[in-house]
């Protein structure tokens, strides 16, 4: 569909002079309205005219243009629809220019090579060594994979890193605890639960006796200092738990480029606080280093009283090294709303000291998800971890799949894709921006905007090409069968899918756009609905004529092929049978 804009927006600009941007487009309200419609707002202000009078004067001068480039044009015709100008598409040259795409590299539909020759790092995920992957890590780990994804797909060379939270006083109390009350046996033994075991258990304790958080305090700064029975044990915990992390991500099908930490820039604090101090100026109020920022009430705080560093200090040094390791045009933090100010001030304090690198970063912020009244407080204990959640979902999917298709022979592995999917796509199919509540039901629905309806209708689409392949092969057999196919894509279901699978590339391009991978499952959605519109409204098995039924076989391979692309820009795997 951008050939088609880019061709309109070419014969207006043509016609009065006033340049068009691509995303100057819109969604019809309704499909039989039109494919898409250019709004002439912008058109008016420039013109001097009122919107509607400029769309009807642009209507008929535009329909002749196109009627002129039969031969060669995908636009059937234009009318005005107030201060719209409705664009009806030429159905089948449209779906034969786009089935050419999908035969060639189908997971290459929809690009626009926008990123070609340029890199992006996604800083994603993020969780702390010695704890399990939480539920709260979910909406980080899920959208920057999606865009990690989208931007690769889009033509960057993408960098994706994991930033854990590897340092601090709480890994003090990790190495206390273990001294205290545990062993190392059983560490290597039970992995990262362990750990969450000593850290609750150090926490009960410290409320009756105080002093041990002096000591953990004390403990982290051996650590700091270099002390090796300290760092070998603090090495032990983080080894421990990125491998224990690998297999969560890997049930997510996602991957990392780097396991960086904040352990990383420890050596480096003191340098960029002189920078920092060079290049703006610093100064020390009640015994913490900070300094002030141009047009921010609150200060940034670099050293607490303690001399103990910061989130932010560590931050200035991360997106240093990244320009230097990665030179990257593009940094994308994918991080909770919570933490704006914070990235504000790490963005403003970049520019301020004038690096290189200024104004390519930027915070992609999201909702917080809440899951049922449960609380996700690690301290005490009553942390949901996403292995649960991920088991669970695969739990009831299996349980559906039992009722629904008993005899499927891998079920064990749809259930884990659907159980995924499922948790995945409730996520990403909502504005990042918006908070939202989990459900299991909305979830795991098969007939709702939900991935299972998604995965579902492209497992039918496996079995449709299968017994009309076969059906195929007895009208081919017959050589009085009818083969006209003009009038199957004047039938409205044939025009919504192809209209649908055309504005794909128009969502990709938003999703890039705008960060947002909802963008995605709104089109992989809408093609999944017209898909199912389509195999109620033509029953491919009543079909007479081989040319018409290779025309709906061909849609129905197009459709699995694109369900199946969209699904993987968001980490979702498609299953042929479910």
């Amino acid at each position: 569909m951008r050939e088609v804009i880019n061709e309109i927006h070419g014969l207006i600009e043509g016609l009065c002079g006033q340049k068009l941007m691509p995303g100057d487009w819109a969604p019809t309200p309704k499909r039989e309205l039109g494919d898409l419609a250019i709004p002439c707002f912008k058109l008016a202000k420039g013109l001097g005219k009122a919107p509607p009078q400029v769309a009807a004067d642009l209507a008929p001068r535009l329909s002749e243009i196109v009627a002129k480039n039969n031969a060669s044009t995908l636009i059937d015709r234009v009318v005005q629809a107030g201060p719209y100008l409705n664009i009806f598409v030429r159905s089948q040259r449209l779906a034969e220019k786009q089935l050419h795409v999908l035969a060639q590299n189908p997971k290459r539909f929809g690009s626009s090579g926008i990123g070609q020759g340029k890199c992006v790092f996604i800083d994603l995920s993020s969780p702390n060594i010695a704890k399990e992957i939480a539920l709260h890590h979910l909406r980080s780990t899920a959208i920057g994979n999606a865009l990690a994804n989208i931007a690769e797909f889009q033509g960057y060379r993408v960098v994706r890193i994991n930033y854990l939270g590897d340092w601090g006083t709480a890994h003090g109390k990790n190495i206390l605890a273990l001294k205290k009350f545990g062993s190392e046996h059983d560490l290597r033994q039970k992995g990262v639960a362990y750990m969450l075991e000593l850290y609750i258990r150090f926490n009960q304790e410290a409320k009756t006796n105080t002093s041990l958080n002096e000591e953990a305090k004390a403990a982290f700064a051996l650590l700091e200092q270099g002390d090796p029975e300290s760092r070998r044990v603090w090495t032990l915990f983080r080894d421990i738990s990125i491998e224990e992390f690998k297999k969560t991500y890997a049930r997510l099908g996602i991957r990392f480029d780097y396991f960086d930490g904040e352990s990383l820039y420890e050596k480096d604090l003191d340098r960029k606080i002189q920078k920092i101090t060079d290049k703006v100026g610093t100064k020390v109020s009640d015994g913490a280093l900070i300094c002030e920022l141009p047009g921010h009430n609150v200060p940034v705080l670099l050293k607490k009283d303690d001399g103990a560093s910061l989130y932010i200090t560590r931050d200035l040094c991360a997106i240093e090294d990244r320009a230097k390791r990665f030179n990257f045009d593009l940094g994308w933090y994918v991080v909770a709303v919570q933490q704006k100010l914070h990235f504000k001030q790490l963005f403003d304090l970049v520019a301020l000291m004038k690096e290189p690198y200024a104004g390519r970063a930027e915070h992609i912020c999201f909702g917080m998800l809440s899951f049922g009244s449960k609380t996700m407080k690690s301290r005490e204990g009553n942390v949901i971890f996403l292995n649960d959640v991920l088991d669970e979902a695969k739990s009831r999917a299996l349980e559906i799949i039992r009722t629904k298709n008993p005899e499927l022979s891998n079920a064990d592995d749809v259930a884990e894709m659907i159980g995924t999917g499922a948790v995945l796509f409730f996520d990403l199919s909502q504005n990042r921006n918006h908070d939202i509540k989990f459900e299991w039901e909305r979830a795991l629905a098969f007939d709702g905007d939900t991935a299972p309806f998604v995965q579902y209708t492209h497992a039918r689409c496996t079995s449709l090409l299968k017994k009309g392949r076969a059906h195929l092969q007895t009208l081919n057999a017959d050589s009085n069968a009818p083969q006209s196919v003009a009038s199957l894509y004047d039938e409205s279901s044939v025009r919504e899918l192809i209209r649908d699978w055309a504005h794909f590339t128009l969502h990709a391009e938003r999703a890039l756009a705008e960060r947002d991978p909802s963008q995605i499952a709104i089109s992989v959605l809408n093609i999944s609905k017209s898909m199912n519109r389509l195999y109620h409204s033509i029953r491919f098995l009543d079909e007479k004529s081989p040319a018409r039924l290779q025309s709906l076989l061909n849609l129905t391979e197009g459709t699995k092929k694109i369900l199946a692309h969209g699904l993987g820009l968001l980490g979702i795997r498609a299953p042929e049978e479910m």
